[in-house]
């Protein structure tokens, strides 16, 4: 009960602002935090060992940075998170409505990342056309996801 008080009075958009935003989001040297969780993504999925039909994302958050590199080894997304305002932070970008994050800077830096010469509008398109569910999740029940 104390846990889900907390949560309640998660922000979101305060949380993107100060976390997916410069200072922290700097991708002027590949040794800062940003770039190196993008390449190591990167460097995961063109191995090639990690690939399916259905990716589920537990505990997505407001971000979709940790889906880029994996929209081109899944066929379907599925982001999962306990909170709903979180989902619904997803959901709008998923649908492209004005006024949400800003990705693009993340979508530019992984494609510049996987070297494919793909214009990094189709990548946001495609990781939009796969990420096909955005489900609430509780871990700590016997079926986090609810009944099948």
């Amino acid at each position: 009960a104390a846990l889900r008080e907390g949560y309640e009075r998660f922000d979101p958009r305060a949380y993107l602002q100060n976390n997916y935003l410069p200072p922290r989001a700097d991708f002027s040297s590949e040794e800062f935090v940003v770039p190196w969780k993008l390449r190591c993504l990167a460097e995961t999925f063109a191995s090639g060992e990690i690939r399916g039909r259905t990716l589920i994302d537990v505990g997505s958050g407001p971000t979709i940075y940790q889906l880029l590199s994996a929209c081109d080894h899944f066929e379907e997304i599925v982001a999962t998170d306990y909170l709903a305002v979180n989902r619904e932070e997803l959901g709008r970008w998923a649908r492209g409505e004005p006024g949400t994050f800003d990705w693009s800077p993340f979508i530019q830096h992984v494609c510049k990342i996987e070297g494919h010469g793909e214009p990094w509008q189709e990548k946001e398109r495609r990781l939009r056309g796969r990420l096909r569910r955005i489900l609430p999740i509780d871990v700590h029940r016997p079926d986090p996801l609810g009944a099948p």
